[in-house]
């Protein structure tokens, strides 16, 4: 079984609502997490509770390294005590940090109790630029623009995880034919309104893609589905749901989809 489940859909300030980006994604007794934002506290109850007790191999990617997207790393010990965890970082040919340094400066004192050293059964890997075979899936990755740099993520033809980015017609051809395109939506229609509603998070617009423009990549990518993450978190379900339906006028197969939601990719793996 191939199963993917949104544990966080908000950006940067998770709300009652949602949690800040994490994936999950189980295949045949592995787990691949992506992003470990607020959203991987859901490993400590079902069903993500049950997804790691199932799991004999687990593998974390990390897209970048701001802090909605890291917060969890702080979480590793409890979450995953006792159990080995593969980290995947990108290599600094990728985003010009050096790994050992970036998770370095994260897990440390003053800021937390255990340097990323001491963390017991953690290992640090890299992925570079195009295919890294990894947990028996073929994981492609590009670099991604943002105030930072940033990794986009395809596994396979199953999904494609791309969050903060500027819209990049790249990322219809890095998508191309996948079942599900995740695009991050910060907003939809003009960003002048927008930026006008959404207050402090207005700062934030230039760096990140409206819904109508996930969308048209969505339909250049001729992807079969497409779900808005990493929502803008000074808006509600309300104004989520408008973003739904400006991202359908353009492409059919866009949704908004709640935290804690699953999907069984229909094909069988090994």
């Amino acid at each position: 079984m191939l199963r993917l489940t949104l544990l966080g859909t908000q950006g940067w300030i998770p709300t009652g609502r949602r949690e800040t980006t994490c994936l999950a994604l189980e295949s045949a007794g592995r787990l691949l997490i992506f992003d470990a934002g607020t959203g991987l506290r859901r490993m400590l109850e079902p069903p993500g509770s049950s997804m790691l007790a199932a799991a004999r191999e687990l593998h974390l990617f990390l897209t970048h390294y701001h802090l909605d997207h890291v917060c969890g790393l702080a979480y590793l010990p409890g979450i995953f005590a006792g159990r080995k965890l593969t980290v995947h970082v990108p290599e600094m040919g990728l985003n010009g940090v050096d790994p050992e340094r970036g998770i370095a400066e994260l897990i440390r004192n003053p800021y937390n109790p255990r340097a990323w050293g001491e963390l017991p059964d953690v290992e640090l890997a890299t992925v570079h630029a195009g295919v890294n075979e990894v947990a028996g899936h073929a994981i492609r990755v590009r670099a991604q623009q943002h105030p930072d740099i940033t990794v986009g993520y395809r596994v396979d033809d199953d999904f494609a995880f791309v969050t903060d980015t500027l819209a990049d017609p790249e990322t219809a051809v890095f998508a191309n034919g996948v079942a599900v395109l995740l695009h991050e939506a910060w907003y939809h229609g003009n960003a002048e309104q927008a930026a006008a509603r959404s207050g402090l998070a207005a700062t934030a617009i230039a760096a990140h893609v409206a819904a109508e423009g996930a969308a048209e990549l969505a339909a250049a990518a001729g992807a079969g589905e497409l779900w808005l993450i990493h929502l803008n978190p000074f808006f509600d379900e309300a104004y989520y749901a408008e973003m739904e339906r400006a991202a359908q006028a353009v492409f059919a197969g866009a949704a908004v989809r709640p935290d804690l939601y699953q999907h069984v990719f229909g094909r069988a793996v090994d």
